[in-house]
């Protein structure tokens, strides 16, 4: 099964956590709807978290006068993985997006029928009706000429990798052209998407950085098994693991074990570079694990419209042991190391060619027991993630929903604004400017 931690490029953070039933589970969901499964951790019980009563009210101080005209704002959306707080769903949510068949080995999605990216778009919806018109596009209804109809499209899960589960050339090549075409005005641009899909840009960025991370090879011309080999014992690892590193899933297309069993076998390196010839870059890693043998844990911080959020414990081979991180030295020190990570991600984060804050982005910090550490554990980068990621909905101390339907409003107007001040073409420019005034007297600066 391709499974994702949306996305889990560091070699160290593939094949964990994932029972023998769910995979099965997503590997059908996948062949079925081309939609790529994340957390594969099974919720624990919790009770939904108080209203939030941070989210933007609808304000009747000044009525559209746009005669029924709507901002029309795409949502890109597919999880079927990332359920959020039981009770907290729209009530007028969609039939046709909800995942009706979500338990047993042939269920299609995980954790329930109410999902945090449809969800968000209609939060958008009843915040204000008068000003947006929200248009949630599955993957299969994703072209160029929809995304062009709209004013202003957000992707929160169907990109280019998600379309590559499908097999389907002709789609995967439409849904990059949507990416990389400016007229789909689409967030992410396409540059710092690539920045987080394409490992090694942001990997070397923050090693120069100094930020802590895995020792790696990077493999930048193909993979040459001969070449690698040399490399991994200079290194003397033991025991390695190796995978593509652009536009990587969870699994997919990786191969680990021991060093002197490909020394003494090395058939399985050259099968695997046959298999992955049309691939250019790889990452090679050595295992990286506690001092009881298993594999680490991780505390995956979030930032929502630039600013550290919320964090998240999962652990390392219990499937369970997942929750909110809880106080205390340990997720001072991931969310100290995560800020830093986010200061690089601000440096690669643009939209029409200027600075932004970006709408969410998941750091995942490794942690790994150590004596000879102050506090008794080391901490380093594991993984970077934007929007299109798992967010884990139900372990968020706050409504997540409302949250990310508030930002994802600001952060709307903010892209459309930066769209016509420099001058792009956007559609009906004129109402669109007269609504984000009156949104302007809503949400103040």
């Amino acid at each position: 099964a391709i499974l994702k931690e949306r996305r889990s490029s560091l070699p160290q953070a593939v094949s964990r956590r994932i029972s023998p039933s769910f995979s099965k589970m997503v590997a059908k969901a996948n062949a079925k709807t081309a939609m790529k499964a994340g957390a594969a951790k099974r919720p624990t019980a919790k009770r939904p978290p108080a209203k939030d009563k941070s989210a933007l009210k609808s304000s009747s101080a000044k009525k559209s006068s746009s005669k029924g005209f709507r901002i029309r704002l795409g949502i890109l959306h597919g999880k079927n993985f990332d359920p959020i707080p039981v009770g907290t769903h729209d009530r007028d949510y969609p039939k046709r997006l909800q995942y009706m068949n979500n338990t047993g080995p042939n269920a299609e999605g995980w954790g329930g029928k109410y999902h945090i990216d449809v969800s968000t778009g209609l939060k958008i919806q009843r915040l204000f009706p008068d000003i947006f018109e929200v248009d949630l596009m599955t993957g299969k209804e994703i072209t160029q000429a929809r995304l062009k109809k709209n004013h202003l499209n957000l992707n929160f899960w169907y990109d280019a990798g998600v379309s590559m589960l499908t097999n389907d050339k002709k789609h995967i090549a439409e849904v990059l052209r949507v990416h990389r075409n400016p007229e789909c005005r689409m967030w992410p641009s396409w540059d710092y998407y690539d920045w987080i899909l394409c490992k090694p840009r942001y990997m070397k960025q923050c090693q120069k950085a100094g930020i802590p991370m895995i020792d790696t090879i990077y493999v930048d011309n193909g993979f040459d098994p001969t070449k690698v080999i040399k490399q991994v014992q200079a290194k003397g690892w033991d025991k390695f693991f190796v995978k593509p590193a652009h536009f990587s899933f969870f699994g997919s297309g990786a191969l680990h074990g021991k060093t002197q069993d490909f020394i003494d076998d090395p058939s399985k390196l050259h099968a695997y570079a046959k298999e992955n010839k049309s691939m250019k870059l790889f990452l090679v890693q050595p295992y990286t694990l506690k001092p009881n043998g298993d594999v680490f844990d991780e505390v995956r911080n979030f930032f929502i419209d630039g600013e550290w959020a919320y964090s998240v414990y999962t652990d390392g081979t219990d499937y369970e042991g997942v929750y909110e991180e809880p106080a205390g030295p340990r997720k001072e020190a991931c969310k100290a190391l995560a800020q830093r990570v986010y200061k690089e991600v601000l440096k690669a984060a643009k939209w029409q060619g200027k600075p932004i804050k970006t709408l969410l982005n998941r750091i995942d910090i490794g942690v790994i027991p150590d004596k000879s550490k102050p506090k008794g554990f080391r901490v380093f980068l594991n993984e970077i993630e934007l929007e299109m990621t798992t967010w884990l909905a139900r372990y968020v101390p706050f409504n997540l929903c409302n949250r990310m339907a508030d930002a994802s409003v600001k952060k709307s107007r903010e892209l459309l604004r930066g769209l016509i001040k420099a001058g792009k073409q956007v559609p009906d420019k004129k109402k669109v400017q007269e609504l984000l005034d009156i949104l302007d007297e809503r949400l103040g600066p």
